[in-house]
């Protein structure tokens, strides 16, 4: 099933990008005649029938190679892995950092649901969620950046991370944009995931004999909850990531998000569908990671498969 994801991913980015536009149009000068397009689009490979283009495509991924840039003549995966150095801290950091907001704020909320408090944290993270992400970047930019001065507004440095701390620096803003958004998110999930539980006799059972409201929710709520919080968990770290993807460009961060967005803008198909499919391939494993942890956790998902499969074999 995840190789048939990625196939069909494979196939439906190839043909969409040859759909909606020519890259040899964006590359020419103004005012190129016929030959000088001709050449052009035989030196991007362009010319050639679309199926012909597929299967050579096809030939590159199975030896793991992503093709070289259209502009800069560059290797696409070269520069990927070159490019995670900024999107990769970025999006772990964040995603860290949004589940120690979520928790604390997801539990008091569906806890404390009927003090004020508890309605606060609920509505505060209903607001939160609510909130398109680059306008908390651009809130924060004006409030740290432009008006106090205690953090740059963007950009990233010369060195890369050969000086952490101007590093970490420059992407406090963008890592608290995102996790405060995946926060609010996530901890909404965690109150309902909360509330479930709560309501579970299994509990109250606990309760009854004599365990603490603490005990009882450690040793039979935490391991009921974690379950169904793992899918959770996996889809909000790959939300995170396409978000890292994006407000990277608010912050004018050399990330993969730039390189998708110019890619996009210059038509240079190499450098959109290497970004693309390893942006999939990360989610699709994520979602393979988080569905194989729920089975090691809860022995009940691998006696419902194999349930199925002897239900499948008797018939």
């Amino acid at each position: 099933m995840l190789l048939l994801a990625f196939a069909l991913a494979v196939v439906i980015l190839f043909v969409v990008l040859r759909v909606l536009g020519n890259p040899v149009f964006a590359l020419i000068s103004v005012g190129a005649t016929d030959a000088e397009i001709a050449a052009a689009a035989a030196r991007l490979g362009v010319d050639r029938p679309i199926f012909e283009q597929f299967v050579s495509y096809l030939g590159q991924l199975v030896s793991f190679d992503l093709g070289r840039s259209f502009t800069n003549n560059l290797p696409v995966g070269d520069e990927i892995l070159r490019r995670l150095n900024v999107t990769l801290p970025l999006t772990l950091i964040a995603f860290a950092l949004s589940v120690v907001i979520a928790v604390p704020v997801g539990f008091v909320a569906a806890w404390k649901s009927r003090t004020w408090y508890g309605t606060a944290f609920s509505a505060v993270s209903q607001l939160g969620g609510a909130i398109p992400v680059f306008w908390v970047g651009i809130l924060l930019v004006a409030v740290f950046a432009l008006s106090w001065r205690v953090l740059p507004a963007g950009g990233f440095p010369r060195r890369d991370w050969e000086d952490p701390s101007a590093a970490l620096v420059s992407l406090t803003l963008p890592v608290l944009t995102i996790a405060l958004v995946a926060g609010s998110d996530l901890a909404r999930y965690v109150r309902s995931a909360t509330l479930d539980i709560l309501g579970q006799q299994y509990l109250r059972a606990a309760r009854a004999t004599g365990q603490s409201f603490a005990t009882a929710i450690r040793r039979h709520g935490v391991r009921n909850a974690v379950v169904p919080l793992i899918s959770i968990l996996a889809i909000q770290l790959s939300t995170t990531f396409v978000g890292a993807v994006i407000i990277e460009r608010v912050f004018a961060l050399p990330g993969l998000g730039d390189m998708l967005l110019v890619g996009i803008k210059e038509q240079d198909f190499p450098s959109v569908q290497g970004v693309l499919l390893f942006s999939t391939a990360l989610v699709l494993l994520l979602g393979f990671a988080a569905d194989i942890l729920q089975r090691i956790i809860d022995p009940r998902l691998r006696d419902t498969v194999s349930g199925n499969r002897r239900a499948r074999a008797a018939a």
